[in-house]
């Protein structure tokens, strides 16, 4: 008797995506044999399902489903770093054989520990996934977890916030953000390092406030910056990064908006609309319609004020119109698969310090070409998730 567990996911993936075992037993010539697989997640049993063998003596299970249903998300904040972890779980499985002709539990096989995070990939990323590649640990250039085009300009303003995130398993070395401003003629203007904390799982909060706020960085060096770059550095031996942002210091005619959103990785990715914005809301009316005239104590009179359609109550659901400044084809096209499958967005609200959860209505996209479209922008329609409901009447 013995069961005999084949695949098991990375030790890292996207709870989006499949997560899939694969398992044997050398007893499937038995009668009336299945397999009983208890499904575990943050060591509490969330799942047992009865499997069939599918092919010879294996069988599979996915259990991505079981996983994703415990997931849950970080909000953005104006901390330097923030422990993503919680948005992480782990998971094993235990596979059982049963036979019989009374079918009874028999041996039984246990999985890896294995780890999820709130990521959901497109399928060709999902079959190239690599977590490695994003843990300083395990890759000595790592990178951050974004889509981002990093051949192009990453833009953020001075009062605004930018979010990047990465991972790191061993949790025991010395780990150290380190920044570097430079000026327009690439001349450095200051440099400085930050202690962070080991987790599994952080999301770098990188805006230049929060920089000042946590390093011997000062506005001055700031007002003085033309770009900086940002790496997460262990104990000197291997980094992620670096990624390098651009002030954004232009005049803006019209009022900005930034939007920051839960990407494919479960981090956030951030950009800010500054062309002119339009707002705009939809009033729903709730009324009924009464019989003319009213009593005034001792008679029946038709008086004007008493009208006969009557409103009861209102309710007000406030919109957003954004614009994007002209922008390169390749941020476009990152901008629009990023935010529009997004199914978490929220709104950068007073100097950086708010944020209000918002829906993105567009229901679909193009990808534009700079030798189709010329200069390219994009329309972002924005729902407010906080609904007015007027005093009843």
């Amino acid at each position: 008797m013995a069961v005999t567990i084949y695949d098991e996911p990375q030790l890292i993936a996207p709870a989006g995506n499949p997560l899939v075992f694969t398992f044997s037993s050398n007893q499937t010539a038995q009668p009336n044999f299945s397999f009983i697989v208890e499904v575990y997640v943050d060591s509490q049993l969330r799942l047992t399902q009865e499997v069939f063998r599918q092919f010879n003596t294996l069988a599979r299970i996915d259990v991505s489903e079981a996983v994703q249903s415990v997931m849950t998300n970080i909000i953005p904040t104006t901390n330097i770093e923030s422990d993503a972890s919680q948005s992480m779980v782990t998971y094993a499985i235990i596979v059982y054989e049963k036979y019989g002709t009374t079918p009874t539990i028999q041996a039984s096989a246990t999985s890896t520990t294995l780890k999820a995070i709130n990521a959901a990939l497109e399928y060709k990323d999902w079959v190239n996934w690599d977590y490695s590649i994003y843990d300083p640990n395990l890759t000595q250039s790592a990178i951050f977890m974004t889509y981002f085009p990093t051949s192009k300009k990453a833009l953020c303003g001075m009062e605004e916030n930018f979010y990047l995130g990465y991972l790191e398993q061993t949790g025991s070395v010395p780990v150290g953000l380190y920044i570097e401003l430079l000026d327009i003629q690439n001349n450095t203007i200051a440099i400085d390092s930050i202690a962070l904390t080991s987790t599994d799982f952080n999301i770098l909060n990188v805006g230049p406030q929060v920089i000042i706020a946590n390093s011997a960085i000062t506005q001055n060096d700031f007002d003085d910056c033309y770009r900086y770059s940002v790496n997460v550095d262990v104990s000197g031996v291997s980094s992620v990064g670096p990624f390098i942002i651009y002030m954004d210091l232009d005049c803006k005619r019209y009022d900005t908006y930034r939007l920051h959103w839960l990407n494919k990785f479960g981090c956030f990715d951030s950009f800010t609309f500054s062309l002119v914005s339009t707002e705009a809301a939809t009033v729903q009316s709730y009324g009924y319609q009464r019989d003319p005239g009213v009593w005034d104590g001792t008679s029946y009179t038709y008086p004007l004020y008493a009208g006969q359609a009557i409103n009861f109550a209102k309710t007000k659901t406030e919109t957003l119109t954004l614009n994007s400044d002209w922008i390169n084809q390749d941020i476009q096209q990152w901008l629009v698969k990023s935010l529009y499958d997004s199914p978490v967005v929220y709104l950068e609200r007073e100097n950086g310090t708010e944020f209000e959860p918002v829906k993105v209505t567009n229901s679909n996209y193009t990808l534009k070409q700079r030798r189709r479209d010329g200069l390219i922008q994009e329309t972002v329609n924005i729902e407010r998730t906080f609904t007015y409901r007027s005093q009843l009447n």
